[in-house]
């Protein structure tokens, strides 16, 4: 499991408007058994500069980073993809939501 892998929402509750998560935490904290998730959600209009569109499978999600939250490690199974290659997009949009820049 590395930052920016997408894994499959494991709650059904939620997996109809958001089915995909991206891994936010670094890989390099292991002994986490929660990691830090942003919800890839099924619109395709990002609100300012906190959520990124991106393509899974030939379909677009918005990334909502202000929606960060906290997931047990353990329920994440094998990644679908990885969002790496927007790595500054995705930073820039973090850095926004914790310091308003």
């Amino acid at each position: 499991m590395r930052q920016f892998d997408v894994f499959e929402n494991p709650s059904v509750a939620s997996r109809g408007f958001a089915p995909y998560l991206m891994m936010a935490s670094s890989h390099l904290l292991l002994d986490l058994t929660e990691v830090v998730v942003a919800p890839l959600l099924r619109r395709t209009t990002p609100i300012s500069g906190l959520e990124i569109e991106v393509t899974i499978s030939e379909t677009n999600f918005v990334l909502a980073i202000a929606d960060l939250s906290s997931i047990d490690a353990r329920r994440l199974r094998a990644a679908v993809a990885n969002l790496a290659d927007q790595e500054d997009d995705i930073r820039r949009a973090i850095e926004r939501l914790f310091t308003g820049f």
